[in-house]
């Protein structure tokens, strides 16, 4: 079938069962068939049980760092708090330094030089494959990540905690959050330089968000009575495991969604370049790699490393090691459940009008199935059934809104063919994607700053994430 979501050339696996690995069997959830081979019989997928202690690690090195801020000061860290400036300035460690100097002091030497196991030039080439395919890494982002990513009970759980682009957030709440992260996309893949450190836009935006999930877990973690956490249902928030699955969502999941367009898998070398430049990326949002020695927490499992190589040295390889995390992950943690459909509803109704009653709701309402079969056909027909993603009962609108999809679809097939490798114009799409970007992030940015400034001020209406961390 035409742009079909489940079933593309890089998951697919020989029909007959004796040509499968010793000890493969067929797993299937929400439509997605998957050859499952435990890590345990030779293979790479982990099961729940394995997967569960990630769901009580969170972030080891910030988490410790905000503790050791909290105790020099005597109070939380505050929301307009300059967390990253303090590590900058730690470049130095005095004579007779404090517990708190130490920390910051190594975590400016660990993330001040880029590590041995990411190579520059593979960066580099990874941000002009999400230059490259632009298009069609922000369809993948939106309907294959974004809206369906919610299936994931505990994401739900923290994006219903704490209104960040879930029900009652307003449709200008919304549309502020979706632009601050395509911002920090914007940061780190637009530029070449963008991902230097201390220099790097991107590298100070990574940061940042770290240190935001970081606020965030602890206030989430510190609530009581009803709105207490449930940590036996999902762990602590913003977990690793959760952190993982992010991660391969904007990584993974966009390399698939290009594929569903082109019929084909990108060429390996842009996949797996894709992958680096993502695990680096990861690493600096708190998610760890194989390389990362964890300090003096013993007690934190082996990294997952979703990007990386993988645990089976002998057969290193990044492409089947995420496949296979993902697969692992989804069929763990991935379950639909009602906040899981309300968020995505929430978000599917996002972007036609700004106003909170439009004036012409059956417009709005053909909108809404429009975006719902536009997000079917890249996770398809299971998980959207799951996800009550509903078609238009008007057979002439249902129609009409297949024929509008069918036709964007192949619009956009054939320009992600214009942009591969091989292609004369890849070279202009590149630097044309590159620029309008950037100009782009820069207004988005400054939006972003003048929001933080405004609700750090008291200015209630001030579209933005109550738990940012920096202000300019």
């Amino acid at each position: 079938m035409l742009f079909h979501g489940v079933n593309q050339p890089s998951t697919r696996f020989p029909s007959d069962p004796s040509r499968w690995p010793e000890g493969g069997r067929l797993r299937v959830h929400y439509g997605q068939r998957v050859l499952w081979l435990p890590l345990s019989e030779g293979g790479r997928h982990l099961s729940p049980t394995e997967l569960s202690v990630y769901r009580n690690v969170g972030d080891v090195e910030i988490d410790k760092l905000l503790d050791l801020l909290e105790d020099d000061s005597g109070r939380p860290v505050q929301p307009g708090q300059d967390v990253l400036a303090r590590v900058m300035d730690a470049s130095s460690l005095p004579p007779k330094a404090s517990g708190l100097e130490q920390a910051l002091h190594a975590f400016h030497r660990k993330y001040t030089d880029i590590p041995s196991w990411a190579d520059t030039e593979q960066l580099k080439r990874g941000q002009d494959v999400f230059s490259a395919y632009l298009p069609a890494i922000g369809l993948s982002l939106y309907y294959r990540s974004l809206v369906p990513g919610f299936s994931i009970p505990p994401l739900a759980q923290t994006l219903m905690c704490t209104g960040y682009m879930a029900p009652p957030a307003t449709r200008d709440r919304v549309r502020a959050r979706l632009m601050d992260t395509f911002a920090f996309l914007v940061l780190g893949l637009a530029e070449t330089d963008a991902l230097l450190p201390v220099s790097g836009k991107g590298w100070k935006a990574c940061l940042q968000v770290r240190i935001l999930h970081a606020k965030v877990r602890r206030t989430l973690m510190k609530r009581n009575g009803r709105r207490a956490w449930d940590v036996d249902s999902h762990g602590i928030p913003i977990n690793e495991e959760d952190m993982a699955a992010t991660l391969l969502a904007f990584s993974l999941n966009s390399l698939v969604g290009a594929e569903i367009l082109l019929g084909f898998p990108l060429p390996e070398e842009e996949r797996r370049d894709f992958l680096a430049l993502w695990r680096y990326m990861g690493w600096l949002l708190g998610v760890r790699v194989e390389h990362d020695d964890n300090g003096s927490a013993t007690s934190v499992p082996r990294a997952l490393d979703p990007c990386g190589p993988g645990w089976l040295d002998e057969r290193a390889d990044s492409l089947e090691h995420s496949k296979a995390c993902f697969e692992s992950i989804l069929i763990h943690v991935f379950k639909p459940d009602a906040s899981s459909i309300e968020i995505s509803h929430h978000l599917l109704r996002q972007g036609r009008s700004r106003d909170a009653q439009p004036k012409n709701a059956v417009s709005e309402e053909n909108w809404f199935y429009f975006r719902s079969l536009q997000c079917r056909r890249f996770v398809g027909n299971s998980l959207a059934d799951a996800l009550d993603l509903p078609l238009n009962p008007n057979v002439w609108y249902r129609s009409r809104s297949w024929l509008y999809s069918t036709l964007l679809l192949l619009a956009m097939s054939v320009y992600t063919v214009a942009a591969l490798p091989l292609s004369p114009l890849r070279t202009w799409i590149v630097s044309f994607h590159r620029k309008r970007l950037v100009a782009m992030s820069n207004g988005l940015v400054q939006g972003h700053e003048k929001r933080v400034e405004q609700h750090l001020a008291g200015d209630v209406k001030a579209e933005t994430c109550r738990f940012a961390m920096l202000t300019k």
